[in-house]
């Protein structure tokens, strides 16, 4: 994917429209899971003795710099974008429920939506437009520290009659950094345009829930998914004049770690009460770095991508049916 086009004699930033789309895509659906679930809310029929728990939780943190230089002499120590964060959500949802007992068949049991979306993101985009050299200018450098944590924790107990238990958690993670520098000089580039990124990400991710059916045709049903997702992107581009010497890089250090479990007990109801469990965790991590060098001159120390990345991903899941 160019992050780059040149068009002409003038050098045009993509501004990471197509990256930031699927990032932003995945935020929103996380977030829109949890507003669909509702406040929390807490019914009971008095006749039935049903009843229903809706708790949802949504985090999101951003982080957005955008320098833009035009100048017709030179651009010097100018147009320079500075992250340094340390940004944490946290969130837990805990329910209990016991269902009554009722002798009249009704449909007695409890139903536990549990969702919680956390997204973090950071933005920096720097362009530099010179009539004549460009010295330290337009560089990003983001320095971070993200970390996502969530629990849900249900326990349930149906009561009696064709009572059941019914429970929907869900966890949905994201973080993302994007970083996107253009220069078009017609000196020098000396030190411009570079991206530097230092993160440490993580997502922590829980899901248990403990079912007991009530007799008669009472059964237990656990939905359980966790989705984390880390990203980071990085384009340069320089055009230059003269000599594009140590512009136009991008390094990238990252500490990535996702770790999710999911955990269901259940003990269905005698007659016809039966189990069912479905858990999925999904889990992925994604590293993009461009750059791109137009020199009249030497390129000398120009035009270098440089990853060192940790990446864990650790997921389980675990059921236990009588």
């Amino acid at each position: 994917m160019s992050l780059y086009t040149f068009i002409g004699n003038k050098y045009r930033m993509n501004s990471f429209i197509t990256v930031n789309k699927f990032l932003a895509t995945s935020a929103v659906l996380a977030i829109s899971f949890v507003l669909l679930l509702g406040p929390t809310s807490m019914t009971m029929n008095v006749f039935a003795t049903t009843n229903t728990a809706n708790q949802g939780i949504g985090q999101s943190q951003s982080s957005t710099q955008l320098g833009v230089c035009v100048s017709g002499d030179g651009t010097l120590f100018s147009c320079n974008n500075l992250s340094d964060q340390n940004q944490a959500n946290s969130g837990n949802n805990a329910a209990a429920q016991s269902g009554g007992n009722d002798d009249d068949d009704d449909d007695d049991g409890n139903t536990a939506n549990q969702g919680i979306g956390q997204a973090q993101s950071s933005n920096q985009n720097a362009l530099c437009v010179s009539g004549t050299g460009t010295f330290v200018s337009c560089n990003n450098l983001n320095a971070q520290n993200q970390q996502n944590s969530g629990n849900n924790a249900l326990a349930q107990q149906g009561g009696s009659g064709s009572g059941g238990n019914l429970a929907n958690q869900a966890i949905g993670q994201s973080q993302s950094s994007n970083q996107g520098s253009g220069v078009v000089s017609g000196g020098n580039t000396a030190g411009s345009g570079n991206n530097a990124n230092t993160q440490s990400q993580t997502n922590t991710g829980n899901n248990a829930a403990a079912q007991q059916g009530g007799s008669g045709k009472g059964g237990n049903t656990a939905n359980q998914a966790i989705g984390q997702s880390q990203s980071s992107n990085q384009g340069s581009g320089v055009v230059s004049g003269g000599n594009t010497a140590g512009s136009g890089n991008n390094a990238n250090t990252q500490s990535q770690t996702n770790t999710g479990n999911n955990a269901a007990a259940q003990q269905g109801g005698s007659g016809s009460g039966g189990n069912t469990a479905n858990q999925g965790i999904g889990q992925s991590q994604s590293s993009n770095q461009g750059s791109g060098v137009v020199s009249g001159g030497n390129t000398a120390g120009s035009g270098n991508n440089a990853n060192t990345q940790s990446q864990n991903n650790t997921g389980s899941n675990a059921v236990g049916q009588q």
